[in-house]
């Protein structure tokens, strides 16, 4: 039960108890019971129906009973709190007008009485309005409540996608860096070694003292391997700053046989093979779709679940009809092998008219 319910209820109670006082001063009659009853069965219509607008008929039957017992105008302030309970302040008006009409012209009731009914009133009208304005506040700080949750919940995704936008940025601005390392290093210092290996064979070609060939013999050797190291340097520099989305709009840029949509975001922190091998069934994929397929569309999604990465590749063209369900070509067994060297799996789906390649890479 909601707290709204329970002080309505506590409210109504108290009303109707300090109604009941006024009974208490006359010798008791059977038809006591018959007026709260009556008190107590309008006024649980009145909040079965949600509509406190019907309270005006609700006095204005108390009002017409009192003429065979007078004792019915005691409840009155009990269906006027119901009415005040309608945000709608005519009702209040209506009702608090129809009350004090009655009580003015009627000549039945000594003036303490009608007072003390009249303060009643006034009673049932303030509890009314404090029961009301608990609601609406309780109504505003719920919402608030719920705005505060979806406010946190953009943020939190806004944060996240900054966060990763950060990584994607920073990633590619190491890649950046790597790669102008790397051809520094080759334009410069490989040239520079490339050019002194070549003046060390030509030393030797003229060399006519056997005392300087060992000597020409270890320094060519020596060039060779700085030569070798830093080809492999360069190389490992150059596949650290592979970046997966640029490598594949790369490729996108000269794929022009249809559309192509990309889903997902490619995370630039898994490793070489895992970058190549993507890349490589790209490659292969947009190639079939060129030659086997006759699409206009091409997804390409990647997803990034916690045990594994996941490389879909999906046209909505009808196939080859000279191939069987069951085949596969050269390009696609290289991947399916390519994959299992990396403990990965590759599967792939043909329906009347889509083709999808799936690619798990596990972490």
């Amino acid at each position: 039960m909601n707290t709204f319910l329970i002080r309505n209820l506590l409210d109504k109670a108290i009303l109707l108890g300090l109604c009941f006082m006024i009974l208490l001063n006359q010798a008791y009659q059977s038809e006591m019971v018959i007026f709260v009853l009556t008190t107590i069965v309008l006024s649980v219509l009145l909040w079965v129906t949600k509509k406190p607008k019907f309270s005006f008929f609700g006095i204005l039957f108390l009002m017409i009973a009192t003429v065979k017992w007078q004792e019915y105008a005691y409840f009155v302030p009990v269906l006027l709190y119901d009415g005040m309970m309608d945000e709608r302040k005519e009702v209040s008006i209506l009702n608090s007008g129809l009350i004090l009409v009655f009580f003015l012209y009627s000549s039945a009731y000594p003036n303490s009485l009608k007072f003390y009914i009249l303060l009643l009133c006034a009673l049932a009208g303030y509890l009314a309005f404090l029961t009301v304005k608990d609601y609406s506040l309780r109504k505003d700080y719920l919402w608030l409540e719920q705005e505060k949750d979806e406010n946190n919940f953009t943020f939190e995704t806004e944060n996240s996608e900054l966060i990763k936008q950060q990584e994607i940025k920073v990633n590619l601005e190491l890649s950046n860096e790597r790669n102008r390392i790397a051809r520094d290093i080759h334009d410069n210092v490989g040239h520079l070694l490339s050019s002194a290996l070549l003046q060390t064979g030509a030393l030797k070609a003229i060399n006519q003292e056997e005392k300087l060939a060992v000597p020409l013999n270890q320094l060519q050797e020596t060039i060779t391997e700085g030569m070798n190291s830093i080809r492999d340097s360069v190389h490992d520099l150059y596949d650290e700053s592979l970046s997966l989305s640029l490598a594949c709009q790369n490729i996108l840029l000269n794929f022009t046989f249809c559309e192509v949509e990309i889903a997902g975001v490619f995370p630039e922190s898994i490793s070489k093979e895992y970058k190549l091998a993507c890349i490589m069934l790209i490659k292969e994929a947009l190639a079939n779709v060129m030659k086997h397929s006759n699409a206009d569309k091409v997804t390409i999604g990647f997803m990034n679940h916690p045990g594994f990465y996941k490389l879909t590749i999906e046209d909505n063209g009808t196939q080859n009809k000279e191939k069987t369900p069951s085949e596969i070509g050269i390009g696609l067994i290289g991947m399916q092998e390519r994959m299992e060297k990396l403990k990965g799996r590759l599967s792939y789906q043909q329906k009347e008219k889509s083709f999808s390649l799936i690619a798990i890479l596990p972490k």
